[in-house]
Formats: C-alpha cells, sequence, structure tokens
C-alpha cells in the first residue's frame, strides 16, 4: 500500500470529469465532430466497459464509432446455444483502447456489450475477460476482504505484463526458497480511497506487494 502519487490521484478523481467527456485514443480523432447518435453509443460503450471490468472511465479511450444494421438480436456476437429474434437493428461498433489493447462494443438501442471477433473460432464470440481477468478479479476480491469493502468499491487502475526472475514474483519473503526460473505474469494496481494498491501475479497466483499492512 502506498500514497496515491499526484498522476493517480487525477485518475481516481474520476467524478470530476463529466460523464459526457469522450477522449479519443491519440492519432484517432475523427475528421468531423460525432453526431448526436455517435456520440450517445460511444458513452454507452464506455460505461458499459468501464461498468464490466471496473475500470476507471479516464482509462478508456475512444478509437472509432461506426453504425452498423445489426441482423438479430445479438448485436453480431452471438453465444452459442443461444437463440435470438431475427430482426434488424440500427447500432454502433466502437472500438475503445485501454493500456494499449482494443476492446470491441456492440451497441444498439442504448443497450451494449463487450464482444470480440475470433478469427480462430471461425466467427464471432463474446469474450468478457481481459488478458489477465482471472488475476484481477482474484486480486479485487482479495483487496475488498482486507480492506472490508465492497469489490464495486475498488477500482482497477492499471495492467502491465511482466517476467520476474524467480517464483517470488519480485516480492520475496525473508527464509522462503523460490523457483529459479523466469515467470510470466502481470503488476496489477487498484485504488481506494486516495490510496494505491499493487498486486504481483503469475499465471496461478496473485500476492499484494509490498504486503499490505493493517490500518
Amino acid at each position: 500500500m502506498t500514497r496515491i502519487p499526484t498522476l493517480v490521484a487525477a485518475l481516481l478523481a474520476a467524478f470530476a470529469v463529466s460523464a459526457d467527456d469522450i477522449r479519443f485514443y491519440p492519432g484517432r480523432e475523427p475528421a468531423e465532430p460525432l453526431t448526436d447518435t455517435e456520440r450517445a453509443a460511444a458513452l454507452v460503450a464506455i460505461d458499459t466497459l468501464a461498468t464490466e471490468f471496473g475500470l476507471a472511465r479516464e482509462l478508456i479511450f475512444v478509437d472509432t464509432v461506426r453504425a452498423v444494421e445489426w441482423r438479430d438480436s445479438s448485436l453480431g456476437c452471438p453465444r452459442p446455444g443461444v437463440a435470438y429474434l431475427d430482426v434488424m437493428s440500427s447500432g454502433h461498433r466502437v472500438l475503445l483502447r485501454v493500456d494499449g489493447q482494443v476492446h470491441v462494443v456492440h451497441e444498439a438501442g442504448n443497450r451494449a456489450f463487450v464482444c470480440v471477433q475470433t478469427k480462430a473460432m471461425g466467427g464471432i464470440t463474446p469474450q468478457r475477460d481481459l488478458s489477465f481477468g482471472p488475476q484481477m478479479v482474484a486480486a479485487r476480491r482479495d483487496l475488498a476482504s482486507r480492506l472490508g469493502v465492497t469489490e464495486r468499491e475498488i477500482l482497477f487502475l492499471s495492467g502491465e505484463g511482466k517476467t520476474w526472475n524467480d517464483g517470488s514474483l519480485g516480492c520475496p519473503e525473508p527464509g522462503v526458497m523460490y523457483t529459479q526460473a523466469q515467470v510470466r505474469g502481470w503488476v496489477l494496481t487498484f485504488g481506494h480511497r486516495q490510496r494505491v494498491y499493487t498486486y504481483h501475479t503469475d499465471l496461478n497466483r496473485t500476492i499484494p506487494c509490498p504486503p499490505i499492512a493493517s490500518e
């Protein structure tokens, strides 16, 4: 646990930024301003991604907003074994960026959900996990339990890939022996009440680093 730096404090001041603000990814600003319909679709997409992954809206940038005629109620992202209404719906395909990752959100009639095209599957399938999704969920649950708050109160700030030099995941404990091999994982940061908490992970473990002292 560390005192929150000025830059991250600005990110945590999410509610100081208007909910109507849309930030474009650098170099992706449209030549013409968004129409009211496109703007509404972008805002719904941002809110959907922020809510689904517990992200600060300030971390989400708009890449593109494209009008689409969806052929059925799946909005172009059907789930296997689910039946959908065969109706045309006017909507949008919104590309959003978070920490360099692209997320696809399909929208129509003020309804939206995250959807990723998967060519290897021969079609389109829903994708509702970030690459470090399970670790993020485990870390948020652990932090909420330690702080005695709900998981919704824990704000996810960032995730960065990391290769650790050994099994300590960069946070060794005195007197403990660790596997001497490189380990792939992530550094995840969360915020709560003007403080930042960092978790180190591999593919299976998620640990607070530095350790979280009792308050």
